[in-house]
């Protein structure tokens, strides 16, 4: 039943292990692809668990500042002046916290949860179709869940965009069930979101237009997060400790040095087909060279090009059915992370 209401409420379902492997298998596109499916996985958490006191909304947004944070580190700052993907509100922490205040209020005559019939689209409540003449009422359907995948996948481009949808809210209910006595307990409910989210967001709104405000802006958009230049000898030790690991084939039961094959550059002139099967070459006495002149910047660096040296045996191998070799680079690969 829980998997069936997920489906039901989350359009785009992802996960770390989702991206993952789209990474691996070269299925993103371009970067923005990569940094909306991280973004998905905070917003989908958030569109999903929305009851009272819910636990699991503060993890979302720790994983998605901390994901912001990287994305500008490794993607964003290097693509400068070039926008690599559409960045968020500046003070889309505290829209959040706007709609977790929206999603707290219960009504005073039973406790229970005052925003439940507005926390999804109007169709989900109404068997996937929405009611007759909603769409000549309402030119623009929108609801709590919504307005967080907006908000956490970069639609919005204001503040003031994002205060508009979060009041169409109520306004919306208002406008189906004006004249309408079946819907006055609705309205009396979408009236007291009203009434509770304009104070929070009247106060956002001036927050925004104020020399605070782009104060603030200016800050969110040069903050980056620094990591320290790997030492040279931590480096050393990770190649000395891969340079030890030894592989058995179970067929052959022969055991030999794992490292053997990717010590040196492939010779072209021997497989003078590797260039149409290999785009960026990498060997283990390549990423020597690069410890010694401090190329890496980063220990993601010194990973990447570590992972890429068996990324591109299997990319060789694979096709040819060198089946012995595509395993040793697997296995060894395994052996680094």
């Amino acid at each position: 039943a829980i998997v069936k209401d997920y489906k039901e409420k989350i359009a785009h379902p992802t996960d770390l292990s989702s991206i993952s492997s789209k990474l691996d298998k070269d299925q993103y596109a371009h970067v923005d692809d990569f940094v909306l499916d991280l973004r998905r996985i905070s917003a989908n958490c958030l569109q999903f668990n929305t009851t009272l006191d819910d636990s699991f909304r503060p993890l979302a947004v720790d994983f998605l500042t901390t994901a912001e944070d990287l994305c500008k580190l490794f993607l964003a700052k290097h693509e400068l002046p070039k926008v690599a993907y559409p960045s968020l509100l500046y003070c889309w922490a505290d829209c959040v916290k706007a709609i977790d205040e929206l999603i707290q209020l219960t009504n005073p005559e039973d406790g229970l949860q005052t925003a439940w019939y507005f926390l999804h689209p109007v169709s989900y409540f109404c068997g996937g179709e929405y009611p007759d003449g909603y769409l000549d009422k309402v030119k623009k359907p929108i609801d709590l869940g919504t307005i967080i995948q907006h908000l956490l996948t970069g639609s919005y481009k204001s503040v003031g965009a994002f205060v508009a949808d979060c009041r169409s809210v109520s306004d919306n209910c208002h406008a189906f069930y004006v004249g309408n006595d079946e819907g006055e307990d609705l309205c009396n409910k979408a009236k007291r979101l009203y009434e509770s989210m304009e104070n929070t967001l009247g106060q956002l709104f001036l927050f925004d237009q104020s020399e605070k405000g782009a104060k603030a802006i200016e800050k969110a958009t040069s903050k980056y997060m620094t990591i320290k230049r790997p030492e040279k000898d931590f480096l050393k030790g990770i190649m000395t400790e891969l340079r030890a690991a030894t592989y058995t084939d179970r067929s052959a039961k022969i055991t030999e040095r794992a490292t053997t094959l990717f010590e040196k550059p492939v010779d072209i002139t021997v497989f003078t087909d590797y260039p149409q099967f290999v785009e960026t070459p990498m060997d283990l006495e390549t990423v020597d060279r690069k410890i010694e002149a401090g190329s890496y910047v980063t220990p993601e660096d010194f990973e990447y090009d570590i992972a890429l040296i068996f990324k591109n045996c299997e990319r060789y191998n694979g096709p040819k059915k060198n089946i012995h070799v595509v395993n040793l680079g697997k296995n060894t690969a395994k052996i680094f992370r």
